[in-house]
């Protein structure tokens, strides 16, 4: 079952957006990440989407589901702050974890199935 997902933050990290010279952009996260969003909390059905966004060099970025925003690195946590068609605010913290091979993001958030683990890898 293949259902559009709608991210949302769960953390609890300020929402303050920092400023432009204060934000980083690693030249590792440039690119198109592609995974999955499972739901993780009990149901009858389980819930799962295909996930896709792509970052640019400056720290923007799109999402499969027509989100758009900004992104910096803090620590080991990839901020995604912008909104979705309509209007909505979307604020997404994900994890970066480095493997053998390459990069991964990962997190729990809330989707439009329920509370989901998402983890990305970026695209070759």
């Amino acid at each position: 079952m293949l259902v559009a997902v709608s991210l949302a933050l769960v953390s609890c990290a300020s929402n303050a957006v920092p400023p432009a010279s204060q934000q980083v952009h690693p030249p590792w996260l440039v690119g198109t990440w592609q995974g999955t969003a499972c739901q993780v909390d009990a149901s009858k059905d389980q819930g799962s989407a295909n996930v896709r966004v792509t970052f640019a060099g400056d720290g923007t970025w799109t999402a499969s589901t027509g989100a758009t925003g900004i992104s910096w690195l803090a620590g080991d946590r990839v901020i995604l702050q912008g909104t979705y068609p309509g209007g909505a605010n979307v604020r997404y913290t994900l994890k970066e974890r480095q493997r053998a091979e390459d990069h991964e993001l990962w997190g729990i958030v809330e989707a439009s199935f329920g509370a989901a683990a998402v983890s990305l890898t970026r695209l070759p």
